[in-house]
């Protein structure tokens, strides 16, 4: 049986600055033949350009709360967004450089113990809320966990040190020495170990005429020390290394996915079935944080539609096959359950303003983007009579009074109107960007309209510029390609021949069945445009169109609505397996227990202990019942000593007074039983 790794927790910082490993890391010592190990690289920019975002090996909980992301090369300082941007200046540098490494230890080997239990915990709320059918409520809390811990466990880790040179090298040079890449990484390396003053020869005479042009040809260099002594001009090597047991890093890292742990060894607590399931939901809110930060385009940089902030290839290098029209958008609004439906559905409606309501000019058909459900609670005063018996014969009466919320449930849907064939010149809309809270137009580079164009409303917070201006808006507009999201295509794209490529495919659209390609059209470059509960909204513009010179920046889950807590759901205590294998919760503990369906004393003693902590149904009832007849027994006496005082004749009259006594005091009573006490 596998036996589950730890999750690590934090390392601890002393005086110095330094940090211990985390606990439950073994160290050892690396053999001598890898000390001084030299290394010598060398890239062209497509090459080194952003890449699909690698999920961080982290050894548990990080400290600023978020996610540590890496680099392809192995860097473990979370800078993916701070380091790339250097490499990608402009298409006229390129990267070469060398690096000279030294490791210390065998790699840490991590694991070994049980789960954290702030971990466990996580994954056992994930569990109870499957198990209660509250899927929302478990993919939210998958997102956090996601959040929390990364993406991944770290099991293997290199401690040690790491020196690295980066050039930019002008994009002329490379090309005219296509045929020397092998000496060209040598002048590199030689310029490198030349700076740390190695004290080599590796620079031969047939390449001192090349090494001088590399060096000529080199617009900027840099050098980066990761661990040891910090590096400085005149520095030697061995000094570095020296420096590197009081100084170490990680250099290397390997880990496994966080699903790969919750398995049912692993979380006794869950019934078998269950921890597949929580495994699943946390896979899919791995894939669903890779896929929100993937971003298709065109990753060529020679090619005139480059898009720097792509890391997926999309095709879309390809020239635009023809221009579009935008027919606006408009989004319908309706109740779900509850009463103030209508009022709750004011702001989440907009009309189109081509047609004056929720539909398309001619020449448009309407295409529904995305739907989602908002819920909200108000609160309303009751009061109601509350009545008991008293005074033998009379009923007691008094108002009780209290604030009860009501919950009112909408659904809202987002169209946008697409040409269905050839429309009229100046028939549609021209389009201007569009912003949200928190995301700026990237033509104006604010949250606003260019000049002469207006926003329309979608979801929760879209706004997406339109204008019917053509002679005086025309020269802010963009060519715009449609929309598309996670639940439908984009008909501009043509009949449905294939979806999105690589990781978009794979983690978000492989479920998808929809009458249109969810990508967009030859010439084309996708954007995001939203994050609609966990669905992405995205746009297409005329690849080229937005030249933004900086990375997307990183976007942390949870990507998905708030779900409101349902205080009326019932409580699963029994989960069947295959065959005669069950699982029943414990009252009171929580845990589940594995039973045998076919052991019928086995059963009925688990689901026996599940009725001792309480009065079972039956024997409310049997109370209820004796209470009734006690009750019924004492209004019977009563009515029979009433009849029986009637027929004992004439009495003697008592005094006025005492008559009006009696009447005043049951008169007192009556006003006091219509007295409120609220």
């Amino acid at each position: 049986m596998r036996r589950p790794p730890l999750i690590l927790g934090k390392g601890k910082t002393i005086s110095s600055g330094n940090r211990l490993p985390a606990k439950g890391t073994s160290l050892g010592k690396e053999s001598s033949q890898h000390l001084g190990e030299r290394e010598a690289r060398r890239g062209q920019k497509e090459e080194q350009g952003p890449r699909p975002i690698e999920g961080s090996l982290a050894p548990g909980r990080h400290s600023h709360g978020a996610l540590a992301l890496g680099s392809a090369d192995g860097s473990w300082d979370g800078r993916l967004g701070a380091r790339l941007p250097s490499l990608q200046e402009g298409p006229e540098r390129q990267r070469a450089g060398g690096a000279a490494r030294r490791g210390l230890g065998q790699p840490a080997q991590c694991g070994g113990g049980a789960l954290h239990p702030s971990f466990r915990h996580e994954l056992l709320a994930i569990g109870n809320q499957l198990e209660n059918n509250q899927s929302q409520t478990a993919a939210y809390l998958a997102e956090l966990l996601v959040l929390n811990y990364g993406t991944h466990v770290l099991t293997r880790l290199e401690a040690g040190a790491s020196l690295i040179q980066e050039d930019q090298v002008k994009l002329t040079f490379l090309q005219d020495k296509v045929a020397e890449k092998a000496s060209i990484t040598a002048s590199a390396s030689a310029t490198f170990f030349g700076k740390v003053n190695v004290g080599i020869g590796t620079a031969a005479q047939v390449q001192d005429e090349l090494t001088k042009s590399y060096l000529e040809n080199t617009v900027d260099s840099r050098i980066e020390s990761r661990g040891s002594v910090p590096f400085y001009p005149g520095i030697t090597l061995q000094k570095w290394q020296e420096g590197i047991p009081n100084h170490l890093v990680a250099i290397g890292k390997a880990g496994l996915p966080l699903p790969f742990f919750i398995s049912p060894e692993a979380l006794p607590e869950l019934p078998a079935p269950t921890t597949k399931r929580v495994a699943a939901v946390v896979d899919k809110a791995i894939h669903l944080y890779y896929a929100i930060n993937t971003h298709p385009g065109c990753v060529k940089a020679d090619a005139s539609n480059f898009n720097f902030q792509a890391n997926v290839d999309d095709g879309s290098c390809l020239g635009a096959s023809t221009n579009f029209t935008f027919g606006g958008v408009f989004q319908k609004c309706g109740g779900v359950s509850g009463q103030d439906w209508e009022e709750m559905c004011q702001p989440y409606r907009t009309q189109n303003p081509l047609t004056g309501g929720f539909s398309c000019p001619a020449g448009f058909t309407p295409v529904p983007l995305h739907s989602e459900e908002r819920t909200t609670s108000k609160p309303r005063a009751e009061c109601h009579e509350q009545c008991h018996s008293c005074w033998l014969f009379f009923s007691c009466c008094h108002k009780e009074c209290g604030v009860r919320y009501y919950s009112t449930t909408v659904r809202f849907t987002a169209h946008w109107c697409a040409a269905t064939g050839p429309v009229p010149q100046g028939s549609g809309f021209l389009f201007g960007g569009l912003y949200s809270a928190g995301e700026e137009n990237p033509l104006t580079g604010a949250q606003a309209c260019p000049p002469y164009f207006y926003p329309l409303s979608l979801f929760n917070g879209l706004k997406v510029c339109v204008s019917d201006d053509y002679e005086m808006g025309a020269r802010f507009g963009l060519p715009f390609g449609g929309f598309f999201s996670c639940q439908a295509g984009n008909p501009l794209a043509g009949p449905l021949k294939g979806q999105s490529p690589g990781l978009l495919q794979d983690f978000f659209y492989q479920d998808s069945d929809t009458t249109y390609p969810m990508k967009c059209p030859q010439g084309y470059s996708q954007h995001k445009a939203y994050l609609s509960d966990g669905c992405q909204i995205l746009y297409c513009l005329q690849a080229g169109s937005l030249f933004a010179q900086q990375l997307a920046p990183i976007k942390l889950p949870p990507f998905l609505h708030q779900p409101s807590p349902n205080a009326s759901t019932a409580e699963t205590i029994l989960v069947l397996g295959e065959g005669s294998q069950a699982w029943v919760k414990l009252q009171g503990s929580g845990h589940w227990r594995s039973a045998n369906v076919t052991d019928e004393r086995e059963m009925a003693q688990l689901f026996q202990a599940q009725s001792s902590a309480g009065p079972m149904g039956g024997a409310v009832a049997g109370i209820s019942v004796v209470l009734t007849l006690v009750l019924a027994a004492a209004i019977a006496g009563a009515v029979y000593g009433t009849r029986r005082y009637k027929n004992r004749g004439y009495q003697e009259v008592q005094p006025p007074s005492c008559l009006a006594e009696e009447q005043g005091n049951y008169g007192s009573t009556t006003m006091s039983l219509g007295t409120s006490s609220a």
